[in-house]
C-alpha cells in the first residue's frame, strides 16, 4: 500500500465544499459512478457558456495529479472571486466568463484507492477477490475494481481489444466521461498523466485539417510551462496499437472535433519533504496551462 496526502473521500468532499463556498461562479456535479459505487465529482469554474475539460485520475498508480487539480480549482476560484490576475498576466474571472473549466480530477476512484489502501479497498467482493488472484501488486495496479485499462476503453476507430471479452465503453468510468462530453459544448480536453515532461498534441488521420490548430495552441502552452512538445498520431499498426487507440484524447478529437492534450508531468520520487518539494515544482509548472489554453483559442 502506498499512502498519499489526500484520499478520494478527502478530494471529492474538497470539491463539494469549493462549489458551496463560490456558488455564484462553481458547480458542482456527479457524473457517474464507478463499478465499486464510488462518485466520480466534476466541478465546474466560470460562467463561460462554452467549456474545457480538464480530466486527471485516469490511471490509479497517478496519485499526484487529482491532489494537483483539486489545488488548482481552489487557487482559480480565490483568483475569480478577488478579481486576480495569475502571473501578473491571466485575468482569471474574464477569461473563464468567456470559458468555463470543468475539472474531474479522479476518472477512476476505485484504482486511486487500490493504490492507496490495497485491494481490501474494494467493497465488492467478487471484484476484490479476482484482483487478488492476478499477478500486478496494488501499489503497481492502475486499473479500475474489474481490472480494465480505463486509459483505453474508449470507442475510437480502429479500436483494437487487449484481451478476450474487452469492449470500448464497456467501464462505467468511460461511460461517466463519454455522457459529459456528449453533453457539453466542448472546446478542448487537456488530461494529465505521470512519466514524463511533455504536451502530447493529438491528430487523427481523418482530421487532418486540424493539426495546425492543435500544434498552434500545444505551442502556446510549451511556452509556458517549457514541456517537450510530442505529437501523436493514431496509428492502425497493431505494434502500436496502444499509443492512440481507445484513449479519451483520441475519442474526444474523433467525436467533437477539438483539440485534445495530454500533459505528462514528471512521476514523484523520494517521500516526506522531498515528495512535497516535487508536487510544488511540478504545480508551478502546469498550473497555468488551463488558462493559457483558454487565451490562445482565439487569440
Amino acid at each position: 500500500m502506498v499512502q498519499t496526502s489526500l484520499s478520494f473521500e478527502n478530494i471529492y468532499y474538497s470539491l463539494w465544499e469549493i462549489a458551496g463556498r463560490y456558488s455564484s461562479f462553481c458547480q458542482f456535479r456527479v457524473i457517474g459512478n464507478s463499478h465499486d459505487e464510488r462518485m466520480i465529482p466534476m466541478l465546474e469554474v466560470g460562467t463561460g457558456a462554452q467549456m474545457i475539460f480538464c480530466v486527471a485520475g485516469i490511471n490509479g498508480t497517478q496519485a499526484l495529479l487529482p491532489e494537483l487539480l483539486l489545488k488548482m480549482a481552489g487557487e482559480y476560484c480565490r483568483a475569480y472571486e478577488c478579481g486576480w490576475k495569475l502571473d501578473e498576466f491571466y485575468e482569471v474571472k474574464k477569461l473563464l466568463d468567456k470559458i468555463r473549466i470543468c475539472l474531474i480530477p479522479i476518472l477512476n476512484p476505485d484504482g486511486y484507492e487500490i493504490r492507496q489502501n490495497g485491494f481490501g479497498a474494494i467493497r465488492n467482493p467478487v471484484y476484490r477477490q479476482m484482483l487478488r488472484m492476478q499477478s500486478i501488486p496494488a501499489e503497481d495496479f492502475g486499473y479500475n475494481a474489474r481490472g480494465m485499462d480505463i486509459s483505453h476503453n474508449f470507442p475510437t476507430v480502429h479500436y483494437i481489444r487487449s484481451r478476450m471479452g474487452e469492449e470500448p465503453a464497456s467501464e462505467n468510468e468511460t461511460k461517466a466521461l463519454i455522457r459529459i462530453i456528449q453533453e457539453y459544448d466542448g472546446r478542448g480536453l487537456l488530461t494529465f498523466a505521470q512519466s514524463g515532461r511533455e504536451i502530447i498534441y493529438y491528430h487523427c488521420q481523418q482530421g487532418v485539417g486540424s493539426l495546425p490548430k492543435s500544434y498552434r495552441l500545444a505551442r502556446h502552452m510549451q511556452k509556458s510551462s517549457s514541456y517537450h512538445l510530442e505529437r501523436e498520431q493514431m496509428t492502425e499498426s497493431a505494434r502500436e496499437k496502444f499509443k492512440g487507440m481507445g484513449t479519451p484524447e483520441q475519442y474526444y478529437i474523433q467525436t467533437k472535433k477539438q483539440p485534445a492534450f495530454r500533459i505528462k508531468v514528471p512521476a514523484q520520487s523520494g517521500n516526506g519533504r522531498g515528495v512535497e518539494e516535487d508536487k510544488k515544482a511540478v504545480y508551478e509548472e502546469i498550473h497555468l496551462l488551463p488558462l493559457e489554453y483558454i487565451f490562445s483559442l482565439d487569440n
